[in-house]
């Protein structure tokens, strides 16, 4: 008997964030093949696969020396592992057409981020990143959505003294003030980031690839934000430089700037931003930006207006969309940057939109989905209905875009059977469902309206219709350490599912034994243990990578720390 599913958004979300027990989630790690012989570089790599139980291509001359055995594997995900020298312009240009060729459809096949940073601890750390939540936005443009976040600030960088509050009440208070807004905001931005308070940061104006113009189209009376060697500061026009010394997770979105993300050299910003600003996403053109660059807008739209996806995936559907453009002529675009930006930062942190703090308008639209399991085909119907009225369609250069629907499954040799007579057109791939509903001079959609295409797959088992046991734990779990890489100390954590005599110890590359921070026999449950960095005797060890190992009978696992001095 065939069964129906309905998954609302929320279930949607849940699914494919849980795709880790459930096996719809695959991630790839590539890394040159020389990088990789680095111990910092591979530790970074390694991590990644440890993490999320991935797997490591290695390419020597370029990364389509892997691409047979990458579409094999069909990722999800995809982070690139580089040195910040090789993830160059050219790189991320290279990236874009691969990631479209792993399969026989012409748009993305996988969520891709570049790791990396000023040195490999950066990249270790934006390996190890934890999910958050954007609660408070702050401007440097007032193109920065600041009411679609529970609350913020958005200055302008084109009227001297504009300033618009965002409140978690809903409250929007817009005005021109020199007491509440400087002339030069470069002292004002630099402070409100240092304070760690600031989860997303939005520029607009003139850049380079080591240089953000805070007043546009000239300078005039306000400074620049600049970077060298690694570190990020504010350059007044007046005035001492400021330094960014920020570190709690942010996202950097260089919104309208050109070059910004653009990584030439070790003075870059891209670099900088990461290894000072406190970036664990950031994401910026490697080339000029102009009036029909239309990736950023998707982004920050999927983002907060329409989906609320996590950054990455709101990164790769503004491509989606952008491809779907220019392929299909949509009115009012004319987008030339399909390849040129660059997103640095895990593919898979779950990076999203805090909707639960304060007052904010939410999607536009509810995403669903139904499944119709059949013997050979599945039947699969996605619909939305609008929450509001809106315009769910490209509407400029930093508007909405096509609804996209990401799949929590792979539906292989999609083909679709029922388009909705209201539509213009529709794409299926085995990773989303794009619908082109609305075009610039139609009128909004209303609240409730609803659009719903039908289309057929290959017979797959869902976690819906199908759900695996969970596998059984084993007698030992042993996490990452937090922090890492670390200074002063580190703690260790793990879990034990049975009572059992154990053995916890910190081991050198070279396989030697430091020290020895439990042995004994302990009941099930959670332990934290705190490492300071010191050997056996209580003497200071070196800066390095080592191993900590818990074993228990004939159950042993491992995993590698980073000891910055």
């Amino acid at each position: 008997m065939k069964r129906s599913y309905f998954l609302s958004m929320l279930l949607i979300v849940f699914l494919f964030t849980s795709s880790l027990s459930w096996g719809e989630f695959k991630y790839a790690v590539l890394v040159n093949n020389s990088t990789y012989q680095i111990p910092e570089w591979a530790l970074v790599a390694d991590t990644l696969k440890s993490r999320y139980d991935g797997e490591i291509f290695t390419w020597e001359s370029s990364v389509w020396d892997v691409r047979s055995e990458l579409s094999a594997y069909k990722p999800t995900h995809i982070a690139f592992v580089c040195e910040p020298l090789t993830a160059s312009a050219g790189f991320v240009q290279i990236v874009w057409p691969f990631t479209r060729c792993l399969d026989d459809d012409p748009y993305g096949d996988a969520i891709w981020g570049i790791i990396t940073g000023y040195d490999a601890a950066d990249a270790l750390r934006l390996a190890n990143c934890e999910p958050f939540v954007v609660k408070n936005m702050l401007g440097g443009t007032m193109s920065c959505d600041v009411n679609y976040y529970p609350q913020g600030i958005a200055t302008s960088e084109a009227t001297y003294n504009r300033i618009r509050f965002k409140y978690l009440d809903g409250t929007i208070i817009d005005t021109t003030d020199e007491n509440l807004c400087p002339t030069d905001r470069t002292e004002f931005l630099m402070d409100m980031i240092n304070a760690d308070t600031i989860d997303i940061f939005m520029t607009s104006g003139h850049g380079n690839h080591d240089r953000w113009q805070l007043h546009y189209p000239s300078p005039d009376l306000e400074g620049f934000f600049m970077s060298s060697a690694g570190q990020l500061y504010g350059d007044p026009r007046i005035g001492p430089n400021i330094n960014a010394n920020s570190v709690n997770p942010k996202i950097y979105l260089a919104l309208g700037n050109c070059y910004v993300g653009k990584l030439q050299n070790l003075n870059s910003m891209a670099p900088a931003w990461i290894h000072t600003g406190g970036a664990s996403l950031m994401t910026g053109y490697v080339e000029w930006e102009g009036t029909y660059s239309h990736q950023h807008g998707g982004t920050k739209a999927f983002f907060a207006r329409q989906g609320l996806y996590t950054w990455p995936e709101a990164f790769f559907l503004a491509n989606q969309a952008l491809y779907f453009d220019l392929d299909n002529h949509t009115p009012g675009t004319n987008p030339p940057d399909l390849n040129w930006s660059a997103l640095y930062g895990d593919p898979a942190l779950d990076a999203r939109l805090d909707t639960v703090s304060g007052v904010i308008p939410g999607s536009m639209y509810e995403e669903q989905i139904e499944i119709v399991p059949g013997d050979d085909k599945d039947t699969v119907t996605v619909r939305i209905v609008m929450n509001r009225e809106d315009s769910p369609g490209y509407n400029g250069k930093w508007g909405n875009r096509h609804p996209i629907i990401l799949f929590p499954f792979r539906a292989e040799n999609p083909v679709i059977i029922k388009y909705d007579p209201e539509c213009y057109t529709a794409e299926v791939t085995d990773d989303f469902f794009l619908m082109c509903i609305w075009w610039l001079g139609d009128a909004p959609l209303p609240a409730g309206a609803t659009r719903e295409f039908v289309f057929t797959c290959d017979h797959m088992v869902t976690s819906v219709e199908e759900p695996a046991s969970p596998p059984l734990p084993s007698k030992i779990v042993l996490y990452q350490n937090r922090p890492n890489p670390f200074n002063a100390q580190t703690q260790i954590r793990y879990q034990l599912c049975s009572p059992t005599a154990v053995n916890l110890a910190i081991y050198n590359l070279q396989g030697e034994r430091v020290c020895t921070l439990f042995e004994g026999y302990q009941y099930p449950g959670t332990y934290n243990l705190i490492w300071d960095g010191r050997n056996q005797r209580g003497g200071e060890v070196v800066s390095g990578i080592y191993f900590y190992r818990l074993t228990s009978g004939d159950i042993s696992e491992s995993r590698p720390l980073l000891l910055l001095k």
